[in-house]
């Protein structure tokens, strides 16, 4: 009898150890599966790392090659010389800005500007006798124009926004009531979501139109 109550107790000690290994056995496939699914997000992750890796150094020798274009054609403009890199049928007359006077060069991709409306939007500005106080310059495809002109600063604000460049012009009152002085702010702007090849330009662009305009304060 002792021995049957014996040989039971090792039957369920059997079953339990046996019930216990297939527990541990679903719980590590459980890790396994659990492991399997990471490694494949970590692939994932490292594909998408490797494609941004190269798309960085893509935009970097885009960036690199808009710089040296557009600092080749500053200086065709500069010159006055003739871009002999393009075709003629890709080149279009225009404005340039960066001598004393008026005069055009047969540049690829130049700003152009309209220095009558700009110049009289400037002068505006900056007379004693007018209530203008603001003035915008913005881009008309590849010439900059004058957008806008008023004396309400809250108008002026909203003249800008994120998918353009633009330019500002505001005549400021500084100093107190025994010594007030005038200053003009000149604003550069570009928007967040302005292209890289167009943010580029805006230092050349920038250039073009400060030979109209004098400030005393830049931002």
């Amino acid at each position: 009898m002792g021995s049957m109550e014996d040989l039971q107790i090792d039957l369920d000690k059997l079953s339990n150890t046996q019930n216990h290994i297939f527990s541990k056995f679903d719980v590590l496939t459980q890790n396994v599966d659990d492991i399997k699914r990471v490694i494949s997000q970590i692939s994932e992750k490292l594909l998408v790392l490797e494609e941004a890796v190269s798309d960085r150094r893509k935009l970097k020798n885009d960036m690199t090659y808009m710089k040296n274009r557009i600092d080749e054609l500053y200086a065709i403009v500069k010159e006055g010389k003739e871009d002999v890199s393009v075709k003629s049928e890709d080149v279009r007359d225009v404005e340039s800005c960066h001598s004393g006077f008026s005069c055009t060069s047969r540049v690829a991709m130049t700003t152009g500007i309209d220095r009558d409306t700009i110049r009289s939007a400037y002068d505006d500005v900056r007379s004693d006798g007018s209530p203008t106080e603001w003035a915008v310059f913005k881009f008309e495809g590849a010439r900059i124009v004058c957008s806008a002109r008023g004396s309400d600063f809250s108008e002026f604000q909203t003249q800008f926004s994120d998918d353009e460049r633009a330019f500002g012009y505001l005549r400021l009152q500084m100093g107190d009531e025994m010594s007030k002085r005038k200053k003009f702010m000149f604003v550069t702007w570009v928007g967040p979501n302005v292209s890289v090849i167009n943010r580029a330009k805006m230092s050349t662009d920038k250039a073009i139109i400060k030979d109209i305009i004098s400030v005393s304060i830049l931002v």
